[in-house]
Formats: C-alpha cells, sequence, structure tokens
C-alpha cells in the first residue's frame, strides 16, 4: 500500500532494500521535477531502526534555511499542524509531493529571498529527523 501507484506518477522511480549497515532500510532514488526550476536526484531513506521517518537528501545547492546540517530536507517541524505534515500511512506518493513542493519553495526562496508557502521560524536543526523531530508518527 505504502508504495502503491508512486511509479505511475513518478517515472524512472527505483527502490531497494538494504539489509546491513548503518543505512540498512528500504531505500528510493528517482528524479524530481522542480516546476519552473532545474529537476533534482532525490534519495529518500527508511531506516530499518526507524521504518516510519524518512531521511531526504537532494542534489544540487544545499543552501536553504529548511535543511538539516547534514543536507538533508527539513520539510515539517514537530509543532506544524498535522494538515502540513506527512505520515507515513499517507503513503510514498505524498511523501513525493512534499518533496517537490519544498524543493520548489528552496528554488523559489534562492531567486528572491522569500519562502512561498507555510513555515515556522526556527533555529537551525543540527541533525536529521528522529521520533521526536521531525516527522509525527
Amino acid at each position: 500500500m505504502f508504495e502503491r501507484e508512486a511509479s505511475r506518477y513518478f517515472p524512472g522511480l527505483s527502490s531497494v532494500t538494504i539489509t546491513s549497515g548503518h543505512n540498512a532500510g528500504r531505500r528510493y532514488r528517482l528524479t524530481v521535477t522542480v516546476p519552473h526550476y532545474e529537476a533534482r536526484r532525490v534519495q529518500i531513506l527508511f531506516r530499518k531502526d526507524s521504518p516510519k521517518i524518512s531521511r531526504v537528501s537532494v542534489d544540487g545547492p544545499v543552501d536553504s534555511k529548511h535543511r538539516f546540517s547534514s543536507g538533508d530536507l527539513c520539510m515539517w517541524y514537530p509543532e506544524d499542524p498535522v494538515e502540513n505534515q506527512w505520515i507515513f500511512e499517507d503513503g510514498l506518493v505524498a511523501l513525493l509531493g512534499h518533496i517537490a513542493a519544498h524543493l520548489f519553495r528552496e528554488a523559489w526562496y534562492r531567486e528572491t529571498g522569500e519562502w512561498p508557502g507555510p513555515e515556522v521560524g526556527h533555529l537551525k536543526i543540527e541533525s536529521a529527523p528522529t521520533e521526536q523531530s521531525g516527522v509525527r508518527q
């Protein structure tokens, strides 16, 4: 159910299960079209130890006020309204939609200095999401 229809909406989506090591879990890779901007290569990792929490890394510029120090995307804040967050049960297509919207906002911000969409003022987050920050479960 989680992956249902994702390849239909996002051609070129590939996935692999990594069975051992630090990044053990499920990894997805694809190129995401960013309207009016350059497409970006995206990698999503659901680690085996936290299968409902994703880490999203992207090629291209990393200068953004909505990135973790690792360069991973910071797409929502734990205290965000529910409608502004993604949960695992929403599925992969919904997550990919959030990623595409986030990448558009970043590109727009780099060009104009304005963030088009909801955001919460917060200090730069030093690490990727954990069960306490980044994604509600």
